[in-house]
């Protein structure tokens, strides 16, 4: 098995609104990774190796959004990252741009940040001679992202739609949309319209992948597929087993399978 390691920075806590964790990963040997779908945006920086998607060699520093299926990217050997995952609501305002935009794309980062300050960070990344460096080198650079023109923290995100992406994290997708727009103190239309611009998909959407996440984490535990199921939230497990086939294109059985007798290790995107 493919030789992984990796380091979880939590951000400061001018960044927690924005930024869930930033991740150091890396790997020995070549590997391919498994990337479920996850419920934020991410963006990768890589120190060194190369990767590729889908046979296309992918760019040194990259914007993900919310995706619809399972990928697979290859590693060759001696490849680190540093990986941003945002929190649910905190990329707009590193991006300065609408993130359901990014909906099923991965895209060069520099296709919507400036590409000096890309390449800045990356010059001081190189020149850093630790981890900690790394991340606080990081955690600047998303900083300036989110600042005014007079230095404050830009303040940008709706506490409602906050609120909404928070509760449905919480219940792991198992809330319905009618009990997060009251939660929310919205109604159903003004929640989804918003909601998508601010997340990157409508909140069914988002609570379906919340609970492919839960599913997951549950599998883990070495639960049978009638106890999934009906922890997770469905109403059946033919309607767990249909959801889980419509985000990897496979059966929970036959996935986990797959990537144990393969040794893929598995990530969220």
């Amino acid at each position: 098995m493919s030789e992984v390691r990796y380091f979880v920075h939590q951000p400061s806590s001018a960044l927690r609104r924005h930024v869930r964790e930033i991740l150091w990963v890396h790997s020995q040997r070549s590997r391919v990774q498994v990337l479920l779908p996850e419920t934020t945006l991410t963006l990768v920086l890589r120190q060194s190796g190369s990767a590729s998607m889908r046979n296309e060699a992918l760019p040194n520093a990259i914007i993900s959004g919310l995706q619809q299926r399972t990928r697979f990217v290859e590693h060759e050997a001696n490849s680190a990252l540093l990986i941003v995952r945002f929190t649910e609501v905190g990329a707009p305002a590193i991006l300065h741009d609408r993130v359901d935009l990014l909906y099923n794309r991965t895209a060069p980062l520099d296709s919507v940040l400036p590409w000096r300050d890309i390449d800045h960070l990356q010059n001081v990344l190189t020149d850093a001679r630790d981890l900690q460096q790394h991340f606080m080198a990081v955690e600047r650079f998303l900083i300036r992202r989110i600042r005014t023109q007079h230095g404050t923290i830009l303040q940008g995100i709706s506490p409602q739609i906050e609120a909404a992406a928070q509760m449905i994290r919480r219940s792991q997708g198992r809330s319905s949309i009618a009990a997060i727009a009251r939660h929310a103190a919205m109604s159903q239309s003004a929640l989804e319209r918003h909601f998508r611009v601010a997340v990157g998909v409508t909140p069914k959407k988002l609570s379906r992948l919340a609970r492919l996440q839960h599913v997951c984490r549950l599998w883990n535990t070495g639960k049978s597929l009638t106890a999934i199921s009906f922890e997770a939230g469905y109403c059946d497990q033919s309607h767990m087993v249909r959801d889980f086939r419509l985000f990897t294109g496979t059966s929970p059985e036959e996935f986990f399978r797959d990537t144990r007798a393969n040794n893929l290790p598995i990530f969220s995107n």
